[in-house]
């Protein structure tokens, strides 16, 4: 999926010089600009740049961190209206936020917009086939063969979070509460987390927090797997099972090349099958290398 939005486009100028690459996410949208030989001039950092949470603020966002990048790198005889943009964004998988940012009266020559994913896909294999599989706070994998999309999961936590910090962390609360209420499997989590706490107050902390706050307990998962806690150890398990099946599944569409990301995925891979193990290859550039390759192709 990928989005071409009518800009200013100066007319009778020529083949844009600069492109610049966006990733935009909840919390920050990085930019970085590049030549037409995707070389790296300079980079800019701006708020959230998620449509999901404000559309008005994405497109701040994107400007604010292209005119930082401009700045990055030293170059002042050009304006955005000459700058050629692909950006990546969170949030652009649901239909109403790709019609909404489809008529955005943006000040570039050319923007082009696909998901966050999609970006971090053509990034992490140079703009060739491949998967990735983010492990962050949440979960979410796309597979991309033949310009054919394979997406798996992206639809949040707590409904479809396996193997995400946010899922490691709920599923230690469960198993907290259920240890102190002498039901469930004994684990040294339990003693780990109520020495900072009683239960009563963490079962309020925890009722109905976001995914965030869940995300940062799952160090105390991984912390205690690597002494034998059993518990932990089902729990690490559990999510590698998943990513197995994850895995196979986009193997099976024809994805010969599958990148990790996030912090959670360091954590996991030693868990998943061998047989599996040599698809996972390191991300060749970033996601905003792989927005930056929708403009540049586009112009070429």
């Amino acid at each position: 999926m990928v989005i071409e939005v009518a800009g200013t486009g100066l007319s009778g100028e020529p083949t844009p010089l600069y492109f610049v690459g966006i990733d935009g996410g909840a919390t920050h949208c990085r930019a970085q600009l590049f030549d037409k030989n995707h070389k790296l001039l300079g980079m800019g950092k701006a708020g959230p740049a998620n449509p999901v949470n404000g559309l008005k603020q994405t497109c701040e966002s994107i400007v604010t961190a292209t005119q930082q990048a401009l700045s990055d790198a030293g170059i002042n005889n050009i304006t955005l209206a000459q700058l050629s943009v692909g950006a990546g964004l969170a949030g652009l998988h649901l239909p109403a936020m790709q019609q909404a940012m489809a008529k955005w009266q943006h000040p570039f020559a050319d923007l082009f917009l696909t998901t966050d994913l999609h970006a971090a896909v053509l990034g992490a294999h140079d703009g060739n086939d491949g998967a990735v599989i983010i492990l962050g706070t949440g979960f979410s994998a796309l597979g991309v063969v033949a310009q054919q999309q394979f997406p798996i999961g992206g639809y949040g936590f707590p409904i479809y979070a396996t193997c995400s910090g946010s899922w490691f962390g709920l599923e230690l609360i469960k198993a907290i509460l259920l240890d102190a209420d002498g039901v469930g499997v004994k684990t040294s989590l339990t003693k780990a987390i109520l020495s900072q706490t009683d239960i009563l107050t963490l079962a309020e902390k925890m009722n109905n927090a976001p995914a965030q706050e869940f995300a940062r307990l799952a160090p105390f998962v991984f912390e205690h797997a690597a002494k034998g806690d059993a518990l932990s150890l089902s729990l690490l398990q559990q999510g590698a099972d998943f990513i197995n099946r994850v895995m196979q599944r986009l193997i099976d569409n024809g994805v010969k090349r599958i990148t990790f990301v996030g912090g959670v995925a360091p954590h996991i891979q030693h868990y998943l099958s061998p047989a599996l193990r040599h698809y996972v290859v390191e991300a060749k550039a970033s996601p905003e290398f792989g927005a930056m390759l929708l403009a540049n192709r586009t112009n070429n």
